[in-house]
């Protein structure tokens, strides 16, 4: 959306205009502004700690970073959409609290039976409409209350606030004041009492609301069950009533229901929380706001920057205009705008745009680097700390230990503004310091308040927006509010203002409230970090979370934890680190103690993180009531193993015992004291205060006795002893799982404790290995004892001998040497088991050796290699017995049996068909080595078939005796289609068909090794009879399609030399190419002179009879074709002279003439067209040569005209002589029937010259004139008719002398007839003499306005009994003489159809005659009085015909025609 303003602002702007009525100067005092050198910009972080002392107090500051500083924009904005969000800068503070009229007006009705006894029975009106009686009183609340508004005469700001601007009356405030008093002062000063009683905590007894809780469950269950006809049923039902918070429907004494929606919720689990149950009726968050009322900025458009540029820009103009606008004027508009004086005022603001999504404005490794940047530029920024997406990891920022990306805190945001957008008063998460970089565009406001005034600023906050806080707790956490800087001011809260130009950073520190708002277009990107010295800060913010149940973005506690092991803080910083440490040790240590008095004795540790050198932000467990990372330690219930709770609120988590409750810890109380200890080592010295503070640690045990906070562990030592006493004995004993597990369970209460406790832990973890020991041994034992059959339960060798090489024993147990001696015999049979795999042993002695594996009760690793050796021999036997079985060939592959040796080779088992195998191997070996020798030398087919024939049954499959089988069987084929062919080729076959089998024989031939008599000798053979062949087929192709001469020559040629010349074929061949020969002959005899289209023709005609391609027949064809071309062009142009006086169909051009006649002199054709076009172009050219002079005499004599006055001259029968020159040089040239260019031109100073005669004409009548002396004078509507078409012809009248003339004479016409027909209109106002004198100046003036003086004559006849012209009134006709009337002076109350005077019936003078039949009531009317009229006479208005008075007996005459009234009255 777009800028919108108010209903009367935009036309102020739109006159340039800037509201002057402003509030006060925003006159603010500047926070600093730093200018670091090149080595003091270096390092951010050392830097923001040198300036942080003076700056802090300001609670912002400004950083310019030196000139050489430009980091190149790294984000291109023109392909990226962004998402935005509307702001309505009217309501950002100027705003009533959402509200919820059904809520208010539930607890307003309530108020008035329970404490004034009567009901609103109808509704109150004001203005003319319904009253919002909870909008006015939550305004009334904004302005202090109803006293103060009447104090301060505010109900007009009253109303404004309700209303969005809308202004009342006085007396309309007098009225609001009473209806206020009326309907709601009472019901304000209930509220006050109650707030008031709440303050002094006056406590509502529980049992009252527990009563009505359990009315309004039951009455719910009743409502539901539709069954009142049996109690008993609805008693049993049970319903519980479940927070809406932590889900527990448990504490039902604390829980308080919305007297509204019925919905409960703890007092504890409330943001904030309630310390008691309040007074009166009680309504949650939702159902006091509504949904529409709720303010907040609504996601908008996603839009491209240029159309977000647009939009901006917009809203400047709209606001300021185009014209230049000081940045105090913006300042003071904005506030205005704020505090509700100012419009309606919508903006977009592309805000908290997450840059690993839509892109950094800073360079980042990995990004597309624009092409106007240089490389290395590109990577210095990349790397530069104040880039702001390496800030928040820097050395030394506490954020560095983070583990993920957080958006907005150490993954920047960008934000794209435009004018007014705003960001509202806020502190960072966490109270993070944070770092702002505008990138370009306009300046950015902004305002901070100090940390130290922190809680000031909140005060005044709360007493400024009452209603605001009390319908939202929690709205400094909603970032959607806004207050002046003069309000601050006002209430002594330091406030200060800096300035962000383009190029600087701006620096807010912790805890420090700012807000701001930006002067128009700009792009911006801010991000967090965190020093050592912003660790007390994080833990007052992390506080802040948990009292108003928001969710934390980091744990603070880990946060801690992983920086004091990772030790990666200075000596200042461990300072800052160590304090707040010894805080949350404190704290974690007061609560377990406490814990440990209330009955939870049940701990155990937390897991263990993923990463635990790292922050993470999901993978510790929140607490249920206050939602905040519980990372130190957390309550747990068996009831509800899901929900955890901090140590804080472990009551609120349910209902059950302490003793059911149990600790979960990630670290002891040692473990945090050691913690300490170590940063305060990293630290190098201690400060004074670390020297005197207490720490609560129990390092030594005498200290502790004498300190009276160590009364915990007193009282802890006794039960430890005790403890530590039993488990000694226990452990002395035999073991018993029973007294184990109890000394474990007991040991729980004391393993989180101190150091003090760390002979506790080093006898619990005694005990659990001896615990794990023991039990492991008495399952080993077990199992050997039972001799289990199945080896999955069996127990493997390795284990018992991890359990019996324990030295000492953990604790005694009866079974250990029992199992020892079990492990010794284990032992020596897995010593057989080796020796046997090691030999060769036959399959039967492995069998046995298995078997008495497979009988003991304990498993070894190597019966399952025993197993498989057994089976692989097995295998391989049966596969060497098929194998020496199969003696049909092909038989076994030679590959198959040659790896099914080496395999029973590797195994080293005796078995009884390797001697067969082996034996095989060799006989196969034997005949691939003849079969190699065949195949290394000459191939002859009688040594083949000698091998063959001896390894004819070979039960083998050898390769290299496969391909001697195959050469023999291909040799015998191949001779056998030979004798095939050359039978074909005696018989005369078809010539295709042979060149297909003679082509493969002659190409199987040659790749047939073999040496046969039958091959050698008919492969030549064969290659003669293939070449016969190809030359016939080729010679039969000269039929089906026309080859080159250049083909038929060659085949002749080849024919020749394969002796086939004489064949029939051949000689029809050489036969089409003598044809063809002579037929060129001619062709060229033909092209070599000129010559005339039919001889062309005929030899086309000729060569359709002659079977081959002609070289010279495309020459010709083409020849023809472009003289039929030349002819078909040229013929527009020879029609159109053949015709005499008669215009062309079309208009031709010119240039194609030119060119037709420069392609005639190309064509090697005799004709006589272009003879006649050279004739035509020549008489063109004579044309446009003799019209070129013409035009020139025409435009010397227009600018002779423009200063001709037309008196005593000649000119006019120059210009009619040029007329008749000029039109009969167009005619002449239409006859040529060409489109020339100066046909336009002579038609148009045919035009002009006829203009200026007729103006010489026009202006010929006036008295001056000498010219022409019986010309009459022209009319006005003639002489604007003339000057138009002057225009139409782009001629100015003012550039000739007469033309000026013409326009004086139609402006005297213009203005004469002006006052004409003013005066036709004025019903009879001005006297008939100055009529006359109007017509007579009107007949003297040289021009002739006919209608202007048709209607003052008409003007000039008197009417009626009046003796007035005709006028708007109503009149009517006498039917007799046709005189007219006014119906008002005859007395006529309507206009009858039929009428006669009473000088045409004067027996009926007395009353005018008319149709009693049309009679109707009458209605009365003004008369106007009579007036005399002089009467005027002379010679200039002779032809008028009028008379003053009537005569009383006249000849009767038709009414008068419509037509003959002047032109204003029809």
């Amino acid at each position: 959306m777009c800028l919108v303003m108010g209903k009367g602002r935009v036309k102020a702007v739109e006159k340039r205009v800037l509201d002057q009525k402003l509030r006060g100067s925003i006159n603010v005092p500047l926070g600093p502004v730093y200018h670091p050198t090149e080595d003091e910009f270096k390092d951010p972080l050392e830097y923001i700690y040198k300036i942080k002392p003076e700056a802090e107090v300001f609670g912002i500051c400004k950083i310019v970073p030196p000139s050489s500083w430009k980091p190149p924009f790294g984000l291109d904005l023109e392909s990226v959409k962004f998402p935005t969000k509307t702001q309505e800068i009217h309501r950002l503070q100027f705003r009533p609290a959402s509200c919820n009229s059904k809520t208010f007006q539930l607890e307003y009705n309530s108020f008035l039976e329970e404490h004034l006894g009567k009901k609103l029975k109808k509704r109150v009106v004001f203005e003319g409409e319904e009253l919002d009686l909870c909008k006015l009183f939550n305004a009334v609340k904004r302005f202090g209350g109803y006293g103060k508004v009447v104090k301060g005469k505010k109900w007009g700001e009253v109303y404004q606030f309700m209303k969005s601007g809308e202004k009342i009356s006085k007396c309309a405030k007098h009225v609001l004041c009473q209806l206020y008093k009326e309907h709601l002062h009472d019901f304000e000063n209930y509220h006050s009492r109650m707030n008031s009683d709440a303050s002094k905590s006056c406590k509502r007894k529980t049992n009252e609301r527990s009563r009505r809780c359990s009315e309004s469950r039951s009455s719910k269950r009743r409502k539901r069950s539709g069954d009142e006809k049996n109690p008993k049923v609805e008693h049993e039902e049970v319903v519980d009533q479940s927070c809406e918070q932590c889900k527990s429907g448990k504490h039902g004494e604390v829980m308080l229901l919305c007297d509204s929606c019925n919905k409960g919720w703890h007092i504890y689990c409330l943001s904030p929380p309630l310390k008691h149950i309040p007074l009166g009726n009680w309504y949650c968050l939702e159902c006091l706001n509504t949904d529409e009322e709720t303010f907040g900025f609504v996601p908008g458009k996603c839009l491209p920057l240029e159309d977000f540029k647009r939009v901006a820009d917009r809203a400047k103009r709209k606001w300021f205009g185009s014209g230049s606008v000081s940045r105090t004027q913006i300042e003071k508009k904005f506030w205005e705008i704020v505090e509700g004086s100012g419009g309606e005022v919508e903006v977009m603001y592309g805000n908290d745009l997450d840059t690993s999504v839509y892109g950094s404005g800073f360079p980042r490794i990995g990004d597309q680097r624009p092409e106007s940047v240089e490389a290395n530029v590109w990577d210095e920024y990349c790397s530069s700390p104040w880039n702001l997406n390496n800030m928040p990891k820097l050395k030394g920022s506490m954020l560095q230990a983070i583990r993920h990306n957080i958006n907005g805190v150490t993954v920047p945001w960008l934000y794209l503004g435009m004018l007014f957008s705003s960001f509202c008063w806020h502190f960072e998460d966490h109270c993070f310091y944070s770092v702002n970089y505008l990138h370009w565009g306009e300046a950015k406001c902004w305002y901070g308040v100090p940390g130290s005034a922190a809680s000031a600023f909140e005060k005044v906050m709360r007493k400024t927006l009452p209603d605001l806080f009390d319908a939202q707790p929690d709205l400094l956490f909603q970032l959607v509010t806004m207050l002046s800087p003069t309000v601050l001011q006002e209430n002594k809260v330091p406030v200060y203002t800096v300035l962000q130009e383009p190029g600087n950073f701006v620096i807010t520190f912790p805890k420090s409230f700012h807000a701001g708002f930006n002067f128009g277009l700009n792009c911006a990107e801010a991000v967090n970090f965190a020093t050592a010295d912003w660790l007390p800060h994080g833990g007052s913010g992390a506080e802040l979370y948990r009292l108003y149940r928001k969710p934390s973005v980091i744990s603070h506690e880990e946060l801690l934890c992983v920086v004091a092991k990772e030790n990666c803080c200075n000596n200042e910083g461990s300072i800052h680190l160590k304090k707040e440490l010894l805080r949350i040790y404190s704290k974690e240590k007061n609560w377990r103690e406490q814990l440990w008095k209330s009955g939870i004795l049940r701990s155990s540790p937390m897991f263990v993180p993923e990463c635990p050198d790292s922050v993470g932000i999901e993978e510790d467990p929140t607490c249920i009531i206050c939602q905040q990372f519980l990372h130190l330690s957390a309550i747990v219930c068996n009831c509800r193993p899901s929900v955890f709770a901090c140590l804080e609120h472990w009551k609120h988590l349910c209902e059950c015992e302490p003793t059911k409750l149990r600790l979960v810890y990630r670290y002891t109380l040692a473990e945090l004291d050691r913690m300490v200890q170590e940063v305060e080592k990293f630290g190098g010295c201690k400060t004074l205060e670390t020297k005197n503070s207490q720490r609560p640690s129990s390092g030594t045990k005498g200290s502790s006795a004498l300190n009276k906070k160590e009364g915990m562990q007193v009282s802890q030592a006794r039960p430890a002893d005790k403890w530590l006493l039993r488990a000694s004995k226990v452990l002395d004993h035999a073991f018993s799982s029973v007294e184990y597990a109890t000394l474990l369970k007991e040991a729980e209460q004391f393993l989180w404790a101190g150091s003090e406790m760390d002979r506790v832990r080093d006898v619990t973890k005694s005990l659990i290995k001896a615990k794990i020991w023991a039990e492991a041994v008495s399952d080993c034992f077990g199992k050997v004892e039972g001799e289990a059959n199945n080896d999955s339960m069996k127990v493997h060798l390795e284990f018992i001998d991890e359990l019996v090489r324990v030295n000492p024993v953990p604790c005694f147990h009866s079974g250990y040497l029992k199992l020892k001696d079990y492990a010794e015999e284990a032992t020596k049979l897995s010593e057989k088991i080796d020796s046997a795999l090691l030999s060769s042993p036959t399959i039967t002695q492995l069998e046995l050796l298995h078997s008495e594996v497979s009988s003991s009760p304990i498993s070894f690793t190597k019966h399952e290699i025993l197993s498989k050796k057994i089976s692989s021999a097995k295998m391989l036997a049966e596969r060497g017995r098929l194998c020496l079985e199969d003696t049909k060939p092909p038989g076994i592959e030679m590959d198959a049996l040659f790896k099914l040796k080496s395999e029973m080779l590797e195994l080293q088992v005796q078995l009884p068909e390797t001697e067969g195998i082996l034996d095989l191997v060799k006989k196969s070996e034997l005949a691939r080595d003849k079969c190699n020798k065949v195949l290394s030398g000459s191939l002859f087919l009688k040594d083949v078939e000698e091998v063959l024939h001896e390894f004819d049954s070979f039960s083998v499959n050898i390769p290299e005796l496969n391909i001697l089988r195959q050469c023999r069987v291909d040799t015998l084929s191949w001779i056998s289609r030979y004798n095939d062919v050359m039978a074909d080729v005696r018989e005369g076959k078809d010539q295709r068909e042979l060149i297909r089998d003679l082509s493969s024989l002659l190409k199987d031939g040659s790749s047939l090794g073999v040496q046969v008599s039958e091959i050698v000798e008919g492969l030549p053979l064969v290659e003669v009879e293939l070449k016969k062949a190809s030359c016939r087929d080729k010679a039969r192709t000269v039929y089906t399609a026309r080859r080159s001469l250049k083909f038929i020559e060659q085949l002749l040629a080849e024919a020749v030399v394969l002796h086939i010349d004489e064949e029939k074929l051949f000689i029809e061949i050489s036969g089409i190419l003598s044809r063809a020969r002579c037929w060129e002959e001619r062709a060229s005899s033909i092209l070599a002179s000129e010559t005339q289209m039919y001889d062309l023709k005929d030899l086309v005609r000729m060569s359709v009879n002659i079977d081959a391609v002609l070289p010279s027949l495309k020459g010709i064809e083409k020849t023809i074709s472009s003289t039929e071309t030349w002819l078909q062009k040229s013929e527009p142009f020879l029609s159109a002279t053949s015709s005499v006086a008669s215009s062309p169909c079309s208009v031709l051009e010119l240039p194609v003439l030119k060119d037709l006649v420069s392609q005639s002199k190309s064509l090697s054709v005799q004709l006589q067209e272009p003879r006649v076009l050279e004739t035509l172009l020549l008489n063109c050219e004579r044309w446009q040569c003799d019209n070129h002079q013409l035009l020139q005499e025409t435009k010397d004599l227009l600018d002779t005209a423009k200063i001709d006055d037309g008196m005593h001259s000649n000119i006019l029968p120059k210009i009619m002589d040029l007329i008749t020159r000029v039109d009969s040089a167009r005619e002449s040239g239409l006859a040529l029937g060409l489109n020339f260019d100066e046909l336009p031109k002579l038609r148009a100073a045919s035009l002009k010259l006829g203009w200026c005669s007729k103006t010489i004409t026009l202006t010929s009548s006036l008295p001056s004139s000498e010219l022409l002396k019986d010309v009459g004078k022209p009319s006005l509507q003639h002489i604007q008719q003339h000057l138009e078409e002057g225009l139409t012809l782009d001629i100015l009248p003012e550039e000739y002398y007469l033309g000026k003339r013409l326009m004086e004479l139609k402006d005297t016409g213009l203005e004469w007839a002006k006052r004409a027909r003013k005066v036709v209109t004025d019903s009879g106002a001005l006297a008939l003499e100055d009529v006359f004198e109007l017509i007579s100046e009107g007949e003297n003036l040289p021009v002739h306005p006919e209608q202007e003086l048709q209607a003052l004559r008409a003007r000039s006849m008197l009417h009626c009994i009046c003796l007035k012209p005709y006028n708007s009134r109503s009149m009517v006709s006498c039917n007799q003489c046709g005189e007219w009337y006014h119906t008002y002076c005859l007395k006529l109350h309507w206009r009858p159809e039929a009428f006669v005077c009473s000088a045409c019936c004067p027996v009926a003078e007395s009353s005018p005659q008319i149709d009693p039949a049309r009679s109707m009531e009458p209605e009365t009317q003004s008369r106007n009085q009579r007036q005399t009229r002089k009467v005027a006479t002379g010679a200039v208005v002779d032809d008028l015909r009028w008379k003053t008075r009537k005569r009383i007996k006249r000849t009767a005459k038709g009414s008068p025609q419509v037509h003959i009234l002047p032109w204003f009255f029809t």
